[in-house]
């Protein structure tokens, strides 16, 4: 039988006493602290009694659940907040070159801040850390790259806090263990390796958004409906009988130019109304079992409408019901585009309108549902400014193209066609990464 000898000092340094524990951290005895390099900083939540800011400013509020590309943000995806409550939360302040550390839900995501938008200030979650390195000679990227290795996220699995929602302690990501920092040409070294990497995954995936963006012209090219053009969305006074609008909305963007005109295009071929080939399914249930899959808002990825899977399992108060084959349309924020069909039954968030399709092909209306013919007609009928959505009777009579089936049957094959390229495209990207990862794992290590 093998037996390990463990200091008390190291029990008292790491605070844990369990044996799986030094099990898999032997290996990390002439390992150092993060603390010894870094100075870690939490964030801070919105405080009670106040909110976002309906009206864009030049402060914002960084959020996990915001972000769909860390290596990329979309600052103009983040909350806004008031001038007068950045300054209540100055001292949380995230800057360009500072590395965020999640520490709540899925924890261990970690990232460099970069590129913030001229004249923008940024305040950070209470869900996340930053890392700010004690000296030049320690380089932020070169931190980000070395806990993201897998012998570091393995300690950060383990220093958890098993509660409803994963958390992990300022305190226990000071005592992370990391190898010795080296030369800044050596860090500069790695950080070169990584960027190459990752040039060569950007452009794959660059290759692969415009194929899936080339769906949208082939959509309309098949089907015979013009696109509107940037210069025709114009302002235009139209005249509504009174008749048509009796028992609907009154409201200006239900009769928007750009909304109107491209109803009119479809209507020029085969059409009907959403309401018109789908039955709503409206069971909702209070509470999930451990067997339940939820699907949220942030579980759809919006390029592409496929489901991501959460790591961490969330407290739901009340959920939707789907079946396999049944398409979920976003009611909130419809521009994100989280149109998905399921692949297996299961539950999601109210935010969704759930149906399933009859007299179409299934797979040829999510198609469509994630066309821009449909995209135009959303973005003017939602209602509300902090959370603009759509209602479900705007939803029942979106109007769309309705060809025979051997037409739609072509259309899913030329579409998932385009899709299985550029997944392939992704794939090779995310490969190169990972390779890189590797080898950056072992120059690391040593």
């Amino acid at each position: 039988m093998n037996t390990t000898t463990i200091h008390i000092s190291d029990i008292l340094n790491s605070q844990r006493i369990d044996v799986a524990y030094y099990k898999d951290n032997i290996g990390n005895k002439n390992f150092f602290p993060l603390s010894r390099y870094v100075d870690i900083k939490g964030g801070k939540r919105i405080p009670k009694g106040k909110s976002f800011s309906s009206e864009n400013t030049d402060y914002l509020y960084l959020r996990l659940s915001d972000i769909e590309d860390f290596e990329c943000i979309d600052y103009s995806a983040l909350k806004n907040i008031s001038e007068e409550l950045f300054n209540t939360l100055k001292r949380y302040e995230i800057k360009n070159e500072q590395i965020v550390f999640s520490i709540a839900g899925t924890i261990g995501r970690v990232f460099v801040i970069k590129n913030i938008p001229k004249g923008k200030r940024i305040i950070l979650t209470e869900n996340c850390a930053k890392l700010l390195p004690k000296n030049d000679a320690v380089f932020p990227d070169y931190i980000a790259l070395l806990l993201n290795c897998s012998f570091v996220q393995k300690q950060i699995e383990q220093s958890r806090i098993q509660t409803t929602i994963p958390k992990i302690g300022l305190d226990r990501i000071a005592k992370l263990r990391i190898p010795e920092i080296p030369l800044t040409s050596i860090q500069q070294e790695i950080i070169g390796l990584y960027s190459k990497a990752q040039e060569a995954r950007l452009k794959k995936n660059y290759e692969a958004k415009l194929l899936l963006n080339s769906i949208d012209d082939y959509l309309f090219d098949v089907l015979h409906i013009r696109k509107l053009s940037d210069n025709k969305k114009r302002k235009v006074a139209l005249k509504q009988k009174v008749s048509s609008i009796i028992g609907g909305r009154l409201d200006p963007m239900q009769f928007h130019y750009e909304r109107i005109e491209i109803v009119n295009r479809i209507k020029q071929g085969k059409w009907c109304r959403l309401k018109n080939v789908v039955n709503d399914v409206k069971a909702i249930i209070n509470s999930l079992s451990q067997d339940n899959v939820y699907i949220g808002m942030e579980n759809i990825d919006g390029s592409t409408g496929k489901y991501c899977p959460s790591k961490e399992k969330e407290s739901i108060s009340s959920a939707a019901k789907f079946k396999n084959g049944d398409i979920l349309f976003p009611k909130l924020r419809p521009y994100l585009n989280k149109v998905h069909r399921a692949l297996f039954d299961g539950c999601c968030s109210t935010e969704f309108h759930v149906f399933e399709a009859h007299d179409i092909n299934p797979d040829f209306l999510t198609i469509v549902l994630r066309s821009n013919m449909i995209l135009a007609q959303t973005k003017h009928l939602m209602t509300g400014n902090t959370l603009p959505r759509l209602q479900t009777t705007d939803i029942d009579n979106l109007i769309i193209p309705y060809p025979d089936i051997a037409t739609q049957e072509d259309i899913v094959n030329t579409v998932f066609t385009i899709k299985n390229k550029a997944k392939r495209l992704k794939e090779e990207g995310d490969v190169l990464l990972d390779e890189a990862k590797q080898k950056i794992e072992r120059m690391i290590i040593g």
